[in-house]
């Protein structure tokens, strides 16, 4: 996000979380975390969680987390209640009809790594190219990285409303092998992808494919 002050745009920060730009430390914070982030509630919610023990030797190693541990033994309820958030503003939501969630073929059966969907009259499965299409139905800030990128399917899965999704990994991602081997995807649903392969018919096989 841009950072400094409102309306400069030569830095930048990388966060860990998502913020908006020329973020601010809020007005609730009762005192400095040394997180970076400032996630007060979570970071305060944690430390009471330590045993007596556990603070006697936190409070043994540097001045600035004891302080911290006393801060935190001795915060008022109201304060602790002012921590879990606050809406600071409300912006219109664009004028927009809101699209349907078109349900694809599927054939009903549970195995992730053999079922297919038809999308556009072409079949995807494991191993099938697709080309991302997120943003139909705004959910994820996140969605705009992933747009127009293209996607190897991993699986083919079936949530508890019949809804079908994909897990999909990035065709350019270099750790898409470590993501497989621990299985950790990114999902969108049929209607957010675009076959990228049209799967060639019998007569339509090279000699080398054959």
């Amino acid at each position: 996000m841009l950072v400094g002050e409102n309306g400069r745009r030569d830095v930048m920060l990388s966060a860990p979380i998502i913020l908006y730009d020329y973020p601010q430390v809020a007005p609730e914070s009762p005192g400095d975390l040394f997180d970076l982030t400032e996630i007060d509630e979570l970071l305060t919610l944690r430390a009471m969680t330590l045993t007596e023990n556990e603070k006697r030797e936190v409070r043994g190693t540097d001045g600035r987390a004891a302080a911290i541990l006393d801060r935190v033994d001795n915060l008022p309820d109201e304060i602790l209640c002012r921590l879990h958030g606050s809406v600071r503003y409300f912006r219109d939501a664009p004028d927009q009809e809101p699209v349907p969630y078109r349900k694809a073929e599927f054939d009903g059966s549970v195995s992730p790594e053999t079922d297919q969907i038809v999308v556009g009259g072409i079949p995807i499965r494991k191993g099938s190219r697709v080309v991302l299409k997120p943003g139909c139905r705004p959910a994820d800030v996140q969605d705009i990285f992933f747009r127009g990128r293209t996607a190897i399917v991993e699986a083919v899965f079936s949530d508890l409303e019949g809804k079908n999704y994909l897990a999909v990994t990035l065709t350019d991602d270099p750790g898409a092998d470590l993501r497989r081997s621990q299985n950790r995807f990114v999902y969108f649903y049929p209607d957010e992808v675009e076959p990228a392969d049209v799967e060639p018919t019998e007569g339509d096989l090279s000699k080398d494919e054959e």
